[in-house]
């Protein structure tokens, strides 16, 4: 379907606008057209505030069910013409939208947020104003992916500031220009008049105000906590010696319910409104795999609109660690690490998990924004759910990057270590070969020596060393 997209304060809508959308469907220009008011922020006089503009869209376009109108801006208080592109974009997938706009505004469409990622993304529909040359537009924009169209239609010179200026004079030739249900709810409602005040915030009391609110007036979303649980492990030859690697893991849990039933998650959960993030991570973490005491940071918020396909669903991530000799023997049945290794071509990011009972691979792209973020989309993905692939490629780029300037590594250490095995956690983490004198030196502020040593088969002994807690000025408990 083709989804036409009419953007604008609408304070108040009127006949011209009318006639623009009934104009557009009867030629089948559209199969759609959303009309989205802009939010209450917009900087223009005398805006009335967003409900009762979309009420009086709502009353001019009844029973036109090939009209739909977005409170999405007036929600979320924004006027930002491609974030509510991306988000019908979401709503419509496949579907080809455009943006419904006048040849005035064309000319100063470059001042416009992100207006070449909207030239790229999704199409133009130009409305054709008297006396605007727009040749010089059509030839700069050309060289987008989007389709640039323009259209004659006379919509007369009338337009919102020359009703509201009229009905603040009680002129009733502000009627000729009005819908009828629109005019009599603004009548009704005393809208632009000058004795007019809508409710006043500034001057309430916080028991006033509460008194008036209604949070049933805003769309709700959940949030859930997801953890990603690492740690590193030995892997063993076939005789007492051990390899002169480590192997780098994660926990997963196995659905045993819909969506992605059968498929491998994160550990994750919904906040509970009488929780905090912290206490949701750690109780989802017991629930879910039977750990407790578990090193927790928060990571990051995944925000993607159509990330959950429950609905609108948030969800602040946690990275933890830990040693894994400690707590396998306490998982519970359906929670497993899972060995992961990366191969990265370009763009391209392949990870692989294995454990001795299943293997499997996935690929993400890496993206970078317009402000040089890089952040990874799913690309190939049939055994993990939701976004936890990327969740999953997250934590690792963020871990690699902490393990070179904090002691964060030793969440995942035993008490007391080699040099040697530390070092193999830093290259199982880092997926690669440190030089011995080189590492020694750059985490000699980090460990200290113990007066014991360790046994380790057919090797002489390794001194043993701990870590040294940073506060302690030398003292090491």
């Amino acid at each position: 379907m083709k989804i036409g997209v009419y953007g604008g304060s609408f304070n108040p809508c009127h006949l011209a606008h009318k006639r623009l959308v009934e104009e557009l469907l009867n030629r089948n220009i559209f199969d759609r057209i959303v009309i989205i008011p802009t939010g209450n922020y917009y900087n223009k006089s005398n805006l009335l505030k967003g409900e009762y503009r979309i009420t009086m869209l709502e009353l001019m376009f009844k029973g036109n069910d090939r009209v739909i109108i977005s409170d999405y801006e007036f929600k979320n208080n924004l006027i930002s013409t491609y974030r509510s592109l991306d988000y019908l974009a979401n709503m419509y997938k496949g579907d080809k939208l455009y943006f419904i706009l006048g040849s005035d505004n064309l000319k100063s469409f470059s001042t416009w947020k992100r207006y070449e990622y909207i030239l790229n993304q999704y199409n133009l529909l130009v409305i054709n104003r008297d006396n605007i040359d727009c040749k010089e537009e059509l030839e700069k924009y050309s060289k987008y992916k989007g389709e640039l169209e323009f259209m004659d239609i006379n919509l007369g010179g009338i337009n919102s500031s020359k009703i509201r200026k009229m009905l603040e004079d009680n002129d009733p030739k502000a009627k000729e220009y009005l819908d009828s249900n629109v005019y009599d709810y603004i009548l009704k409602k005393g809208f632009y008049s000058k004795n007019f005040v809508d409710v006043d915030y500034s001057n309430m009391t916080d028991e006033e105000f509460l008194k008036s609110y209604n949070d049933n007036d805003y769309e709700k979303m959940s949030i859930t906590t997801d953890i990603t649980l690492f740690s590193v492990s030995d892997i063993s030859k076939s005789n007492y010696r051990k390899t002169n690697k480590k192997a780098f893991s994660v926990l997963l849990i196995k659905r045993t319910t819909p969506p992605f039933k059968g498929k491998w998650c994160l550990p994750g959960g919904f906040l509970s409104l009488d929780e905090t993030l912290i206490d949701c991570a750690k109780r989802v973490l017991f629930f879910d795999a039977n750990l407790d005491d578990i090193y927790l940071e928060q990571l990051y918020t995944f925000s993607d609109i159509d990330r959950d396909v429950r609905g609108r669903v948030l969800s602040c991530s946690y990275l933890g660690l830990v040693d894994k000799a400690k707590v396998e023997g306490n998982l519970n049945p359906n929670a497993r690490f899972f060995n992961i290794s990366l191969n990265e071509n370009n763009d391209d990011i392949e990870i692989i998990f294995k454990n001795e009972d299943e293997e499997f691979k996935c690929v993400v792209s890496k993206v970078i924004d317009d402000y040089g973020l890089e952040s990874y989309k799913e690309k190939e993905n049939d055994y993990l759910a939701f976004d936890n692939l990327e969740v999953i490629m997250t934590s690792i780029k963020r871990l690699q990057s902490k393990i070179n300037y904090t002691d964060i590594v030793f969440h995942m250490m035993p008490n007391k270590f080699t040099l040697k095995e530390l070092q193999l956690v830093y290259e199982a983490i880092l997926d690669k070969k440190l030089l011995d004198p080189v590492f020694r030196r750059s985490i000699s502020d980090l460990v200290v020596k113990t007066d014991e040593v360790k046994q380790d088969g057919g090797h002489r002994p390794a001194m043993l060393y701990t870590r040294r807690y940073q506060d302690d000025k030398g003292r090491n408990d």
